[in-house]
C-alpha cells in the first residue's frame, strides 16, 4: 500500500510539473520558429535579421520497473544570419525521478540511482544552412551541426562531463500546394562522456534516421505522424551495435502569424535486445518506452 502511494504521488508531481512549466512558457513569453514535427527538422531556415525563441519540454517516462520519469527542458534563441544560415543558442535543464529502476553494475548497484533532482544540464549551439527550398525547388535540402556541452546524463542522471556533435542532413518535400509537408533527417551524435566525472572518457555513436507526414486539416492546424529509428554504436564502432529502437507516433501541430506549438507523442514499438523482466519486446535500457515532447515557439 505504502508503494503504490508512493507511486501515485510520484506521478502526479511529474503530472503538475509539466502542466506548470506549459502555462509558465505559454505563448505570452515563449517564441520560435516553426516546427511542425517535435523530433524531425523541417529545411526552411530563419528570414535574415530575424529573431525567434522556442521553448522544448519532453517527457521520458518507464523503464519497466521501478519509477523512472525525465523531463528535459530546452530553451533556444534563433537568429537568421542570412537567408540561408541561421544560428542558435540552448540552455538546457533537466529532471528527474528514479526509484528502483536500471540495471546493475559490477558490484550490485544501481546504474540508475534513486532520486528527485533538477539541476541546469549544459549549453548547446546550432547552425543550420539551406541549400535548396522546398517551396521553390523540387525539394528541400538543409545541412545541420549542434556542438553540446552537458554535465547531467540524460539517462541516469549523474553528473559529470559529456561532449557531443551532431551533424544532421534534412530533406523537405511538400504536396498538394503545400498542404501535406514530408521530411526525412540523417542524424549523427559523437559523444565524449564520463560519468561520473572520476571515470575513464566513454565514447559512443547514435545513428538516427526520422521523418514525418503532415496534413492541414483547417486553417492553422495540422495532424500528422512522426517516426524515428535510432542505434547506439559504442567506441564508435559501427561493427558493434549495442541497442537499437524504433519509435512511431502522432504529431499536432498549430500555427499563427506569431505563435506556434507542436506536440508530438512517441511511443517505443520496438527495440533490442530484450530483457524478458523489463519488456518482451521493448529496449529498455538506453531508451524509455514512452516520450511526448511538447514545443512552444514566437516570432519576433
Amino acid at each position: 500500500m505504502e508503494q503504490k502511494a508512493r507511486q501515485g504521488t510520484g506521478k502526479c508531481r511529474q503530472l503538475w510539473l509539466l502542466a506548470g512549466f506549459a502555462v509558465l512558457l505559454s505563448p505570452q513569453w515563449a517564441a520560435a520558429d516553426e516546427n511542425y514535427f517535435g523530433y524531425s527538422y523541417g529545411s526552411e531556415t530563419t528570414p535574415k535579421g530575424s529573431w525567434e525563441f522556442y521553448q522544448w519540454i519532453t517527457w521520458r517516462h518507464d523503464k519497466g520497473e521501478g519509477e523512472y520519469d525525465a523531463f528535459d527542458f530546452r530553451t533556444e534563441l534563433e537568429y537568421g544570419v542570412t537567408e540561408r544560415l541561421q544560428a542558435a543558442l540552448y540552455l538546457n535543464t533537466a529532471y528527474h525521478h528514479t526509484q528502483d529502476t536500471g540495471p546493475l553494475d559490477d558490484s550490485g548497484l544501481r546504474e540508475i540511482p534513486n532520486q528527485d533532482d533538477f539541476g541546469f544540464q549544459g549549453v548547446s549551439m546550432e547552425f543550420k544552412y539551406r541549400l535548396l527550398s522546398p517551396y521553390k525547388d523540387p525539394i528541400g535540402l538543409a545541412l545541420y551541426i549542434e556542438p553540446s556541452y552537458s554535465r547531467i546524463n540524460k539517462i541516469s542522471g549523474i553528473t559529470g562531463t559529456e561532449y557531443e556533435i551532431e551533424p544532421k542532413i534534412i530533406l523537405q518535400k511538400n504536396f498538394l500546394e503545400d498542404q501535406l509537408i514530408t521530411v526525412l533527417n540523417f542524424t549523427g551524435e559523437f559523444e565524449w562522456e564520463r560519468f561520473p566525472s572520476d571515470e575513464p572518457t566513454e565514447r559512443e555513436l547514435k545513428l538516427e534516421l526520422s521523418g514525418g507526414a503532415a496534413y492541414r486539416v483547417a486553417t492553422n492546424w495540422h495532424i500528422g505522424l512522426e517516426a524515428r529509428v535510432q542505434a547506439v554504436y559504442p567506441n564508435m564502432n559501427l561493427g558493434n551495435r549495442e541497442a537499437w529502437a524504433f519509435f512511431a507516433g502522432p504529431a499536432l501541430h498549430y500555427n499563427s502569424k506569431k505563435w506556434w506549438f507542436t506536440l508530438t507523442l512517441m511511443p517505443q514499438i520496438s527495440g533490442s535486445p530484450r530483457d524478458p523482466a523489463l519488456s518482451s519486446r521493448l529496449h529498455l535500457e538506453e531508451f524509455e518506452r514512452t516520450e511526448v515532447r511538447l514545443k512552444l515557439g514566437y516570432y519576433f
